[in-house]
């Protein structure tokens, strides 16, 4: 794929490298014998050894014991492609994966891929992105090869209304789903996008749809995740505003399990939107804990406008409540929200 003249290539997911990988770490500290493993492949025992050494080389440290077989003794602490597809196939996701070192913008791949006509849903994860973009317009720092740059795309043809929450539902579901790897961390949602815990922020979605008059034609979900990158190393004009997983946990992450994670949440929240999902609690009732603005003042710049109020939840449209002097609500539906210092 291309994009700016500049030509990005993918690394396939091999799927002799899943069934592997499958195998070894199913078995945990067992040996998984080499007979097996050519049996499951249909190959012979020496293209199994072959097979073992390119993981070697790709970061995976395998024990090898005559007599008893392989097993895994430490993974590679960056994103791999086949230790991806094991951890989403092990969470019941099918969902198509490419993978990138280095790309432009995985939203940006999506819409090319969509253009070009491939099947969704498809997530699109890479190392780093060398035009990573946010909300508004603005730049999101892509560098780090300890992140997440991720997009899902999705081909629903419905009405556009029944999507108007899906960045709302996808910031619950994914937030939900990171509070298992760090249990003890108060992470929270900024409306309408960020991901924030105690006040800095460590993730932002960007949603983009292709409408026509039949529907929803496309719709891209973006998302940057800050996970075991050090904010001390983040660029000067964000340092004090940005922080990460590892620095929330204290410890680095399994990068490819949080990814499988996140990457099955936001299939969650689409399948909630799109109404394939029921859920127990109301888009207001879920948005609830995990509010970040409730109960503080802030700004919300609406068009031309700049409204004041308490922050006092969303209501069931998804639209921000700034409760004002006299005590009535009024609702945000779209804009640019600061805390007030």
């Amino acid at each position: 794929m291309s994009g700016g003249g500049v030509t990005f290539s993918s690394q396939a997911v091999n799927r002799d490298s899943v069934v592997i990988l499958q195998a070894l770490l199913e078995a945990g500290q067992a040996f998984v014998s080499g007979s097996l493993l050519a049996q499951q492949l249909g190959v012979s025992r020496p293209a199994v050894h072959g097979k073992l050494d390119k993981l070697r080389g790709e970061g995976f440290e395998v024990e090898a014991v005559r007599n008893r077989g392989y097993r895994i003794l430490r993974l590679p602490e960056v994103l791999h492609p086949a230790l991806l597809r094991c951890a989403l196939d092990q969470r019941g996701s099918r969902i198509g994966l490419h993978y990138f070192p280095e790309i432009d913008s995985t939203n940006s791949e999506a819409e090319r891929r969509i253009a070009s006509g491939e099947p969704s849903p498809f997530a699109i994860v890479a190392g780093c992105q060398t035009q990573g973009r946010g909300r508004l317009g603005r730049v999101w720092e892509s560098g780090s090869a300890e992140n997440l740059y991720l997009s899902l795309c999705f081909e629903p043809r419905i009405p556009p209304q029944q999507l108007q929450h899906f960045t709302l539902w996808a910031g619950i579901c994914i937030c939900r789903a990171l509070q298992h790897f760090v249990p003890q961390a108060p992470l929270k949602i900024k409306w309408p996008n960020d991901l924030h815990c105690k006040g800095r922020k460590f993730a932002g979605m960007l949603t983009e749809a292709k409408i026509d008059a039949d529907g929803i034609r496309s719709i891209v979900f973006g998302l940057g995740l800050n996970i075991n990158s050090n904010p001390n190393e983040f660029p000067g004009e964000i340092r004090s505003l940005a922080t990460s997983l590892y620095a929330i946990h204290g410890e680095p992450l399994a990068l490819n399990e949080v990814t499988a994670a996140v990457i099955c949440a936001i299939e969650e929240a689409y399948a909630i939107s799109i109404g394939n999902l029921v859920t127990h609690t109301s888009l207001a009732e879920a948005w609830q804990p995990l509010d970040a603005l409730a109960g503080h003042e802030v700004t919300a710049i609406a068009g031309d406008r700049a409204i004041t109020g308490i922050a006092a939840g969303i209501d069931e449209s998804g639209a921000l409540l700034l409760r004002g002097a006299d005590g009535a609500s009024q609702p945000i539906r779209a804009g640019d929200v600061t805390l007030k210092k």
